[in-house]
């Protein structure tokens, strides 16, 4: 019976873990109101909410789990 319990456990504590994505997007570099430039900006999210990356994903980022 303890045995089933800790897998319970085990089990339910990873399906809640988050997973790790890199997101990418292409940023614009202005001089005033004047574009110059673009740069491509990356930083790592861990979530367990997709939602998050489905909301960066739509503002243009490109997001892929690591």
């Amino acid at each position: 019976m303890k045995k089933i319990f800790a897998l319970a456990i085990v089990s339910l504590s990873m399906a809640s873990c988050s997973t790790c994505y890199e997101c990418s997007e292409e940023v614009i570099i202005s001089s005033g109101n004047t574009p110059v430039d673009t740069q491509l900006v990356s930083d790592e999210l861990c979530t367990a909410d997709q939602s998050e990356i489905a909301e960066r994903e739509s503002e243009g980022a490109t997001c892929e789990s690591i």
